[in-house]
């Protein structure tokens, strides 16, 4: 990350390891349910279409389906718990005194960051996982995606996100305090 004339850091910050918690149940789960089911749907309809075509017994393809989706869930899982551990490595999250930076990624690198005149909205949150691990999030939002939905059930996408914090009042009360400078003096 460079630094810009005139920019000094005031929080670097990285997401706690308890995030690989909220992380397994949302993501590395679900990616080994969806590698599983799609592995035993493959066998269960080509075995089945080929079982058809030599008449031969419809079950073999299922129970052979059943057992390699099985095997393959479990890589995925594994898989996806690796990648994660190190996606988390990479994430790190600067508060500077012109803006607010999240930088990280494996097999795409980011580097995002929002100048205090974008940002309308600084939000902390916790879903039930965080909750339970003891962690938070720190949401910053700007005017264009304030009003962006993610799902049919709410949840607005912020412009940056700072997962996995153990204290997010410290950054969400720098922000806001460098916001209501801003806002007072236009600087």
């Amino acid at each position: 990350m460079k630094v810009q004339e005139g920019e000094t850091i005031i929080h670097e910050l990285r997401p706690e390891s308890a995030i690989l918690g909220v992380w397994f149940f949302t993501k590395c789960l679900l990616a080994a349910f969806v590698g599983g089911f799609l592995c035993f749907w493959c066998f269960g309809f080509f075995g089945g279409i080929l079982g058809v075509a030599r008449r031969a017994d419809s079950s073999f393809p299922i129970a052979v389906g059943a057992g390699i989706a099985l095997i393959v869930a479990l890589v995925v899982l594994v898989l996806a718990l690796v990648y994660c551990f190190f996606l988390r490595k990479t994430y790190v999250y600067y508060i500077t005194n012109q803006r607010c930076i999240f930088h990280g990624g494996i097999l795409r690198r980011i580097e995002r960051s929002v100048h205090y005149h974008k940002i309308t909205d600084v939000e902390m949150s916790q879903n039930i996982f965080e909750r339970i691990l003891g962690i938070s999030s720190l949401k910053i939002f700007t005017p264009g995606t304030a009003s962006m939905k993610m799902s049919p059930f709410g949840g607005e996408k912020a412009e940056i996100t700072f997962v996995g914090l153990r204290d997010n009042e410290t950054p969400a009360a720098t922000i806001n305090g460098i916001l209501r400078r801003f806002k007072a003096t236009g600087e």
